[in-house]
C-alpha cells in the first residue's frame, strides 16, 4: 500500500478515471437516443398506433386494454378539475359501459402528433362514439405522452 504523496496521485487519477468513465456513459446514453431519432425513429407514427389499437380495445369490450396507454401518474381533466387514472376508468366503466361492452363504437380521427423533445409529445385530434342506437358523440382531445423506457404513456388526456 503507498502512503504519501504517491497515494494522493493514485487516488487522484483513479478519480479522474473514474469521472471520465461516467462521462462517456452519459454522453453515449444521452447521444444515443438523438442517433435514434434521426436514424429514423417515428415517434409519431408510433403514438398513433398505440391510440388505434387501443380504440379496437375499446370496441372488443376491453376497457383494460383501452386504458393501457395511460401512465400509472396519468390525470383526466373533467369539469370538476383533474382527476387519477383510478377514477378515470370507474368513469368509462360508468358513462360508456355497460356487461362489460362498450354502448358505442370508438373512433379516432384528425390526429395530429407534435414532438415536443425526445421523451415528450402532444397529440390533438376528435374521438367520435356511434351506433348502439344511442346518438351520436364527438368531441376534440388533447393528449400528452411521455416516454417511458423503450414506450410511450399518456401522462395527461384533456377530452371535451
Amino acid at each position: 500500500m503507498q502512503t504519501g504523496p504517491a497515494a494522493g496521485n493514485a487516488r487522484g487519477s483513479r478519480r479522474i478515471w473514474q469521472m471520465g468513465v461516467i462521462l462517456t456513459v452519459a454522453l453515449s446514453a444521452w447521444t444515443g437516443r438523438g442517433l435514434c431519432a434521426a436514424a429514423g425513429e417515428n415517434p409519431s407514427g408510433t403514438i398513433t398506433q398505440q391510440l388505434l389499437a387501443s380504440a379496437g380495445e375499446w370496441n372488443r369490450g376491453n376497457l383494460e386494454g383501452f386504458i393501457a396507454p395511460y401512465a400509472q401518474e396519468s390525470t383526466f381533466m373533467t369539469a370538476a378539475g383533474p382527476v387519477g387514472r383510478v377514477h378515470m376508468v370507474e368513469r368509462y366503466r360508468t358513462k360508456y359501459f355497460a356487461a362489460d361492452r362498450p354502448l358505442q363504437t370508438l373512433r379516432f380521427d384528425e390526429l395530429a402528433v407534435r414532438v415536443l423533445g425526445p421523451d415528450h409529445a402532444l397529440m390533438t385530434g376528435r374521438f367520435q362514439l356511434t351506433g348502439g342506437g344511442l346518438p351520436d358523440q364527438s368531441g376534440r382531445f388533447t393528449l400528452v405522452w411521455v416516454r417511458t423506457g423503450d414506450s410511450w404513456r399518456i401522462l395527461h388526456d384533456h377530452s371535451s
